[in-house]
């Protein structure tokens, strides 16, 4: 879990044939291949072998004219080529078995979150992309994808996107943009902007702070800031604010990227790895024609997935589908913010923390429904539904979401009811499970929950492949309801003591801002047990034979903004050694609990057997469990 520590109706589109199209239209795409080497230390993977890495640079080419791109904001505005396409560049890696005959046909591309790969992570073999762990990827002969899509991740270590600045004619394009930030300590004043300012005129910026979200905000005097550069702000931070104020920052920014280009990168790079030939040096020509392609995406990437498929992005300049199966992970009910003038891809909507900035609002779901608050019409998958190219999709949160991310709205819509979701999806809880397991900062209130979930994700991610290759039934939802009393409102919970010393449920959420005037959509939290579990969704053996209280939140502590919910950190409180239920903790002690020798470890043991049964965990990952059962 250490690596965890430093950071998841319609029968549509998946059950009907795709729409013919008349003429073939591949993207624009040339390869410059930096590197071709041996992969995982040169370890063979039975009888698929050897497996080579493949890094480089793909050059890119779009025609801004063309109907397909014309939502991509400012890309008329780009810079042009003396043809009118617009350029830019990716960054790449290929992973495939190193003999083309070993190879299965099923691509599994992963997302990059800020230009790191995070599912080595979650098919728990750890940061290391070149580790690869017990081989459960790569004993399949799958090939595996990373590539760019964020146009402002800089270190050339990481695997970022270069695009072209839009512009006004000769003039430079501005506009209104934000910068914020919370600095979580007594010391630190510089917030950093992620476009740089037009003017240094102080008088065409303004400074506020505020002590939580829910509070007023208040204007820093010009005489408490300055710039120090362009795309730099130093504050004299007022002595009544503690380290946990939310300072926000409105200024003109100058030269925004074309961002909305990071879903065209995916879409016409994939698009021409699956159908680029031999003599267009396609690397992956020489294994065939992809029977399945998935997309994983955890967090902000999950994120991206749901924005990439609602924007209409899975349907390739030639009709045809991108991605066969797609997994948001952790995303909640956010999309990104991306394709905007002057958009910042790393930041999201949190309770405490930017909680304003765009990608958490209206449409929440994968249904197409009426929006009770707005009145638009409108659901996630609507584009692909249209044009016939909606993917097989699984939806994962854990509990944090719910709390930080509006989960709640992925089986509501933003009604007071349950909606169905669509055929081609699935949703699940990992019930206990915290945004960033093991994550504990200074400004967090409560011990860290560290949770570790890695194996029902690999279940999920084999269940996906399976689905989609072989057509084979994945597991059905396990998903909180209103009608079995599973999601509850924030006001049920607030207020109730947690049944440990000290411990009280929060009393704020995060939830998407309505327009103005209009009433807010309700959002819900997953019901708890007597000892404070999530009583529906996936549950992973330590919540069914628990030992303490898993929890998805966590909050802040005094000086740090107090009542707040603390980042992306959950909790866990353990149970007490021996003792009665008192009113400082009404759970049932260990010792009560489990009077018999054996007892938890009988009951770990069938709740690992029942996951494997249902096929939330791998029959490698249930012997493993079930053998640890005493510890």
């Amino acid at each position: 879990m250490t690596v965890l520590r430093r950071f998841l109706s319609l029968l549509i589109a998946c059950a009907v044939p795709q729409i013919a199209v008349a003429k073939d239209s591949q993207p624009a795409v040339r390869l410059e291949i930096k590197s071709r080497t041996p992969a995982f230390n040169s370890r063979s993977f039975g009888s698929r072998g050897a497996y080579e890495t493949i890094t480089g640079i793909a050059h890119m080419r779009i025609d801004p004219r063309a109907s397909a791109n014309r939502s991509i904001v400012d890309l008329a505005r780009a810079p042009r080529a003396a043809d009118g396409m617009v350029e830019y560049d990716i960054d790449f890696t290929i992973q495939r078995p190193a003999d083309p005959a070993k190879a299965q046909r099923v691509l599994v591309y992963e997302v990059v979150n800020r230009g790191m790969r995070l599912m080595p992570m979650m098919m728990g073999s750890g940061m290391n992309p070149n580790d690869a762990g017990d081989g459960l990827l790569q004993n399949q002969g799958y090939t595996l994808v990373a590539s760019g899509w964020q146009g402002d991740v800089a270190a050339s270590s990481l695997i970022g996107a270069r695009f072209p600045v839009a512009t006004a004619g000769p003039q430079l394009l501005t506009g209104p943009a934000t910068a914020e930030t919370i600095f979580d300590s007594k010391s630190g004043n510089r917030i950093v902007l992620g476009y740089p300012a037009a003017s240094l005129d102080q008088s065409k910026a303004r400074l506020t702070v505020r002590a939580v979200t829910d509070s007023p905000a208040r204007e820093v005097p010009a005489a408490q800031w300055r710039f120090a550069d362009d795309r730099t702000v130093l504050v004299d931070r007022p002595a009544d604010m503690d380290a946990g104020a939310i300072y926000r920052f409105e200024y003109t920014a100058r030269d925004p990227k074309v961002m909305g280009l990071g879903f065209a990168a995916t879409r016409d790079f994939i698009a021409w790895l699956r159908r680029a030939s031999a003599a267009q040096s396609n690397p992956l020509a020489d294994i065939g024609a992809y029977s399945s392609t998935i997309a994983f995406g955890g967090s902000q990437s999950g994120r991206y997935l749901r924005d990439f498929l609602w924007q209409g992005f899975n349907r390739d300049l030639s009709g045809r589908r991108v991605f066969d199966g797609v997994i948001p992970f952790i995303p909640g009910a956010r999309q990104t913010f991306t394709n905007y003038r002057f958009a910042e891809p790393g930041r999201f909507s949190r309770q405490h923390e930017d909680h304003g900035v765009p990608g958490f609002s209206f449409p929440f779901t994968y249904a197409t429904l009426s929006d009770p608050v707005t009145g638009k019409r409108d659901g996630i998958l609507k584009s692909c539904t249209t044009s016939r190219t909606c993917p097989r999709l699984f939806h994962i949160d854990t509990s944090a979401e719910f709390w930080q991310a509006g989960s709640s709205l992925i089986s509501t819509g933003g009604t007071a009811r349950d909606v169905a979701l669509p055929a081609n999806v699935r949703a699940y809880l990992i019930a206990g499970g915290a945004h960033a397991p093991g994550m504990m900062l200074p400004a967090c209130r409560y011990p860290a929950n560290s949770l570790n979930y890695t194996p029902i994700v690999r279940a999920l991610v084999s269940a996906m492949i399976d689905w989609t290759a072989q057509g084979v039934e994945p597991p059905a939802s396990r998903w909180p309801t209103l009608a079995k009393g599973e999601l509850v409102t924030l006001q049920a919970l607030s207020g109730r003591a947690v049944p440990s010393q000290g411990l009280v449920w929060p009393k704020v959420m995060n939830r998407p801002e309505a327009p103005l005037g209009k009433p807010g959509w309700p959002v819900f939290v997953p019901a708890v047990d007597p000892d404070g579990n999530d009583m529906a969704g996936i549950r992973l053996p330590e919540l069914a034979a628990p030992k303490g209280t898993w929890l998805g939140w966590n909050l802040r502590k005094p000086g740090y903004g107090d009542g707040d919910l603390c980042l992306l950190a959950g909790s866990h409180v353990p149970f007490a050694a021996d003792g009665p239920p008192s009113s400082e903790d009404a759970r049932l002690s260990l010792a009560r609990r489990y009077p018999a020798a054996g007892a938890r470890a009988a009951q770990f043991r069938a709740a690992a057997e029942a996951l494997r049964r249902d096929r939330f965990l791998l029959d490698s990952d249930a012997e493993r469990l079930i053998a640890g059962a005493d510890r």
